[in-house]
């Protein structure tokens, strides 16, 4: 039966050693974590900013 990478580490709900136990790179999903919070920010204040904009328009 295959077993899932990660699957029996002790790890309950994963977390970074369970991302170490499958041989992915720490630093990677660090890099990728600090790119996802870089686009939250933008996708936030591109939406408060058209928010602004919408309301202006109606006022």
């Amino acid at each position: 039966m295959y077993k899932l990478p990660g699957a029996g580490v002790g790890v309950a709900g994963g977390g970074v050693g369970a991302l170490a136990a499958t041989g992915a790179d720490v630093g990677w999903w660090l890099a990728v974590g600090v790119i996802l919070l870089v686009l939250g920010t933008i996708a936030v204040i591109a939406g408060y900013r058209r928010t602004k904009r919408l309301g202006e328009m109606g006022s």
